[in-house]
């Protein structure tokens, strides 16, 4: 009987082939919508734990994020990193200088400037940058600047001009000299936030910014316990609050928490339409089968009169059924797989992102849903073979 119900999926090999496709179409475009949402949570999982653990100390209304655009705000003294580095439960405190650099060089960034960080100590919080070149070499010089990978993406995308060997010419703070930067290196930290940047001496950025000697840009801690890492920051702040300026204490990684829930939102959206599709497959597969039932209730007939059960029709279907879903899952599992490396291929060719993260999860979803979807598609059919009447067949009725 088992080999009598798999070849019996193959009797109209043109409509079977379409179910094939129909669950296929539904398995493979799971696979893609599940990898691209994968490559995207991990991405937001490296972000999120590169921040983990860290604060952002900045003068009081100065912006979490400024440093990735050079503005954060008032400068502070630059024995707040003393003073920081004293209290409890902190591992470490770097001192920065940030400036904002402006240049047709960045084309569609030139608006908003690229940040330029200048890291006084504690380079290891900042994913020590100069350790870490993937082209020409780190700054050893005043007025040299290494960029991040990242920058590089948007080049591509946008279609300008960047690489080794550049001058920048930028604006000195708010006065109307420049400066002429010169682009030694690339670098790649794998931490997005430092590989959206500048980094240089710090005497060129605090020339850059126009600061002086005394004045930082800012402090990034770092704590020895992430799960304290609140309460330090308003312990930070409550240490400063008879000072002159006020600083504002951040946790960045509370930001990345809140989007979490946005992230969860948009998996269950790609999740649904995944569904939705496979659903449809699964209906391609009844649609054959009430077909094939109809076609074969003569068969089914004789077969009842000659001693086969309810069950045996039932089973026998349902073997069928199960046969072209394992097919098309197959099938749908190849074709995603496909179609979710040709987008990372064409994501390539304007950023080294990776976009696509494959799991054995996402396969098993992948195939699961294929498989009983069209499973589920051959039970009514299978139901309907079972009530052929084998009296009425074998009258011809």
């Amino acid at each position: 009987m088992f080999k009598f119900s798999i070849l019996s999926a193959f009797r109209r090999k043109t409509v079977s082939v379409l179910a094939i496709v129909g669950v296929g179409l539904g398995s493979g475009l799971l696979v893609v919508l599940l990898s691209l949402s994968g490559g995207i949570e991990s991405r937001f999982n490296t972000t999120f734990q590169s921040l983990s653990g860290t604060i952002s100390v900045s003068s009081e209304g100065g912006s979490l994020f400024g440093r990735f655009l050079g503005m954060t705000g008032d400068p502070i003294p630059k024995s707040y990193a003393d003073k920081i580095e004293g209290l409890e439960g902190i591992d470490s405190a770097a001192s920065f200088v940030s400036a904002p650099v402006r240049s047709d060089k960045f084309g569609p960034l030139r608006s908003f400037g690229v940040g330029l960080t200048g890291v006084i100590a504690g380079g290891e919080i900042f994913g020590n940058p100069n350790q870490n070149i993937v082209e020409g070499r780190s700054f050893e010089n005043d007025n040299e600047v290494i960029a991040g990978s990242e920058i590089f993406d948007v080049s591509r995308f946008a279609d300008f001009d960047l690489k080794v060997g550049d001058k920048i010419t930028v604006p000195i703070g708010s006065t109307r000299e420049t400066l002429d930067l010169e682009l030694v290196g690339i670098f790649k930290t794998g931490e997005p936030t430092n590989d959206n940047g500048l980094f240089a001496n710090e005497k060129t950025a605090r020339d850059l910014a126009d600061l002086k000697e005394n004045q930082i840009s800012g402090i990034l801690v770092k704590v020895s316990n992430p799960e304290e890492v609140n309460d330090i920051a308003k312990n930070i702040e409550e240490a400063f609050k008879e000072s002159d300026p006020l600083v504002s204490a951040s946790v960045p990684a509370n930001i990345f928490e809140s989007l979490s829930s946005f992230l969860d939102v948009f998996n269950l959206f790609l999740l649904s339409i995944s569904l939705v599709a496979a659903a449809a497959g699964g209906t391609a597969v009844m649609v054959v089968m009430l077909l094939t039932v109809f076609e074969r209730r003569q068969e089914f007939g004789i077969l009842k009169a000659g001693g086969w059960s309810n069950r045996n029709v039932i089973v026998s279907v349902v073997i069928t059924s199960l046969t072209l879903s394992i097919l098309g899952a197959g099938f749908g599992l190849l074709v995603g797989s496909g179609a979710a490396l040709g987008l990372q291929k064409l994501a390539g060719a304007v950023s080294d992102r990776q976009f696509i993260a494959f799991t054995w999860d996402i396969f098993a979803w992948a195939a699961g849903v294929g498989i009983v979807t069209g499973l589920l598609g051959g039970i009514i059919p299978a139901v309907s073979a079972a009530r052929v009447s084998p009296i009425k067949t074998l009258r011809g009725e």
